[in-house]
């Protein structure tokens, strides 16, 4: 896995760099998202993998993709096939989306809560994550009644655990 981000980044970069130039993130963020879940297929993987070409491979991938993948998106899934690096496309993809993110300063945040979130209390934690990291907070949000109460927030690598059942656990160790 660590080494197909190695491999993925300097593709990940090139089409950053494109994206950039042009002002398409978000065409490219939904080429890469549909390339990547094209190969998660098994069967697709296999049918590329025995392709009698890699251009032949890369015609599979393109015309599965098809109206998603631009001029530029079709010419860079080809040298993807002339390399030989179809597989590390969920990787390309994820490397892409966080060039992306932190070039337009988008913070991608996860909150966990047991049930959903009064609006307000929602707006008050994004306000609060948007100070704190000085960037745009793109939400997702989980149910996840195991934790009683409070809230889980994940920001990238970091998370902040207020759960009651995180809060119960600290508390019955303490008292052992």
């Amino acid at each position: 896995m660590a080494e197909n981000l190695t491999i993925a980044r300097p593709y990940a970069q090139a089409v950053f760099e494109i994206a950039q130039k042009d002002k398409t993130f978000d065409k490219w963020s939904v080429s890469l998202q549909a390339l990547s879940c094209a190969v998660s297929s098994e069967q697709l993987l296999t049918m590329i993998k025995n392709a009698a070409t890699r251009d032949e491979a890369a015609k599979i991938l393109i015309g599965v993709a098809g109206d998603l993948l631009d001029d530029k998106a079709q010419n860079f899934v080809r040298v993807l096939g002339e390399n030989d690096r179809f597989e590390v496309l969920p990787e390309i993809c994820q490397e892409f989306i966080r060039l992306r993110d932190d070039y337009l300063k988008v913070k991608a945040v996860e909150i966990v809560s047991a049930r959903p979130l009064a609006k307000e209390d929602e707006k008050a934690i994004v306000a609060k994550l948007e100070q704190k990291y000085q960037a745009t907070v793109s939400l997702t949000r989980t149910i996840d009644p195991s934790i009683m109460g409070g809230v889980i927030i994940r920001v990238g690598d970091e998370v902040i655990d207020g759960s009651v059942k995180t809060n119960l656990g600290r508390l019955s160790s303490t008292l052992k």
